[in-house]
């Protein structure tokens, strides 16, 4: 889902893009000309492998985000998590690509070695 930059207000849009079982939502308004941000919540769930111990299994993913998105190259330093778009519009798409891959790149473990890791740091 693409949206032009020029078409969001600042009272905002509401968006929603899906990708296999997770779900992206939120709304969108214009910051400035060529600054919007949008904040929502991710849901749903995704095969992944153990990254301790190997095995595949389900994560089950909710929660919120908060991402800029820029209309061409932002020269302030202002935001942690901005995208910058480069043909005139919002691709939700892309952006919510984007937050799965970075969710992806954390250190993720299946329920066993979750408990396993949260007994060792608790000393049990």
């Amino acid at each position: 889902m693409k949206i032009e930059f020029k078409k969001i207000p600042q009272s905002g849009i509401d968006f929603e893009v899906k990708q296999d079982n997770i779900k992206f939502c939120g709304n969108a308004k214009r910051v400035d000309k060529n600054l919007v941000k949008c904040n929502g919540n991710m849901s749903g769930s995704f095969n992944h492998i153990c990254d301790r111990c190997g095995v595949d299994f389900e994560k089950v993913v909710n929660q919120s985000f908060e991402i800029y998105a820029s209309n061409g190259i932002y020269n302030e330093d202002n935001y942690d998590n901005l995208i910058e778009y480069f043909d005139a519009y919002v691709n939700f798409d892309t952006m919510l690509k984007s937050e799965l891959e970075s969710l992806k790149c954390e250190y993720l473990y299946c329920k066993n070695c979750s408990r396993e890791n949260n007994n060792n740091i608790l000393g049990e």
